[in-house]
């Protein structure tokens, strides 16, 4: 298996959210290979940084020189350096190297303490400006490196025009921090060729994140690894850490750490999904009888991802499970976004418990229903009381009927209604798993009443 490797130079950070911890997080999302070199052991948490031990430079330059002698670097960042010795042993390691580098300037932490002694500003910019291919400031950081105030756009430009005059090849000025009022976040990037390129993503209504920072650089390093001109992997960095931000999460009493391994997990959690679901059509379909069960409208199960937010995180078969004279059939293949009806329905569940993450609706007879009911945990909703305000907006009307099913028994193993004018009476089985949901089924199936 060919695989593309990564160097970061960096601190670590015990609380796992920035640093050496978040850039091997944020390249093994991205299919690269993290190797690592540790210049500071920091103790931190979520509310301030506590303690700071430099290592000394003799072992920083060590551990560079023994992953470059044997491993083929792709792309190299460099992140926290905290002092003299530490940057001039980078410097002097890396000065002939042919490696793509990023270099990220950190300058402080979100919670604000220094993590480069500030004598050592002026080391930092004639050492490692002229060896990095690629530089990525915040607004902060950009006016400490370029001595100039940021205030408007032109001031961004000429910050960046100043400091690849310093030696850095290209630059990218993050937007994050600036105008924080703004709706939309501008991050600019300044090409070696003198172009810029302006990169906007929306805010996301927060104060501040964990290691949004190292995220970017260590994604803009991932993505030049695998082979992305820079520009492109600078655009790629920025989206993928919009996402990191978008799912966010609160660990401690402090800031919300950044979490670069979501993509990685919801990509996973879908294969499970589409695979579990699957299974239960095939044996579902296969069950002998189920075809009584499915109503006019047709069947269909849904399994839905961890901590789902819209149908399209719920999957389910497309064109649903139809009869086929005494058999039940997938009218097609499982998809995400298949069921519109059940998906909401299992949505609206999740509300109250997000352990159950699938369903199926079949028809509501007397003798299903009976059934359901002698076996399982049953609430109820009345179509008809339904208000004219629901009814008359789209898709509101299942979370209405759900909702107030579950306020009444909020346990509930199924939910039915008997339908109203142009409503068929239906019935939803609720369980965990699409393999709970099958088994509530076989049950209901067994019972000679049926």
């Amino acid at each position: 298996m060919l695989v593309q490797a990564a160097l970061t130079i960096a601190g670590s950070d015990s609380s796992g959210g920035a640093g050496i911890q978040a850039d091997i997080k944020t390249m093994s999302a991205l299919g690269v290979y993290s190797c690592t070199v540790i210049t500071a052991i920091t103790a931190q948490n979520t509310l301030n940084v506590d303690h700071i031990h430099p290592l000394d430079a003799g072992t920083v330059k060590k551990q560079i020189m023994s992953v470059l002698s044997d491993i083929p670097i792709h792309a190299l960042k460099i992140g926290m350096v905290y002092n003299n010795e530490i940057i001039t042993a980078v410097s002097d390691a890396l000065n002939k190297l042919k490696t793509p580098i990023v270099l990220d300037p950190i300058i402080s932490a979100g919670t604000g303490a220094q993590l480069l002694q500030e004598e050592f500003l002026y080391d930092f910019k004639n050492k490692l400006l002229p060896i990095c291919d690629v530089v990525t400031p915040n607004i902060h950081e950009a006016e400490e490196l370029s001595g100039i105030m940021i205030k408007n756009n032109d001031d961004i430009k000429k910050a960046a025009l100043k400091i690849q005059k310093l030696g850095a090849k290209n630059v990218v000025v993050k937007g994050g921090h600036f105008r924080k009022d703004d709706e939309i976040i501008t991050d600019t990037i300044l090409d070696y060729q003198g172009k810029f390129t302006i990169l906007k993503n929306n805010r996301i209504k927060i104060v501040e994140t964990h290691g949004s920072g190292c995220n970017f650089s260590a994604a803009v390093t991932a993505f030049i690894a695998l082979q992305f001109p820079i520009v492109q992997a600078c655009s790629m960095a920025s989206q993928y850490v919009h996402n990191s931000i978008v799912n966010i999460v609160k660990i401690g009493r402090g800031i919300p750490v950044n979490n670069p391994i979501s993509t990685m997990y919801e990509q996973s959690c879908r294969y499970n999904v589409i695979k579990e679901l699957t299974e239960a059509v095939e044996e579902l379909t296969s069950m002998k009888n189920f075809a009584r069960l499915i109503p006019e409208t047709q069947s269909n199960i849904v399994y839905a991802i961890p901590n789902a937010k819209s149908v399209d995180d719920v999957a389910g078969v497309s064109g649903r499970i139809v009869k086929a004279g005494e058999r039940s059939v997938p009218a097609a293949g499982i998809k995400f976004g298949a069921s519109r009806h059940v998906a909401s329905s299992l949505l609206e569940y999740m509300k109250t418990n997000q352990l159950v993450r699938s369903a199926i609706n079949i028809k509501n007879d007397k003798r299903v229903l009976e059934s359901c009911t002698r076996f399982y945990r049953v609430a109820r909703y009345d179509r008809k009381q339904e208000p004219k305000t629901i009814k008359g907006r789209e898709g509101s009307s299942v979370p209405w009927g759900i909702s107030r099913a579950l306020s009444a028994k909020p346990d509930a193993d199924v939910i039915y209604h008997s339908g109203d004018i142009g409503k068929e009476p239906m019935i939803i089985i609720f369980g965990q798993t699409p393999q709970e949901v099958v088994e509530k089924v076989k049950k209901v199936l067994e019972d000679k009443n049926i």
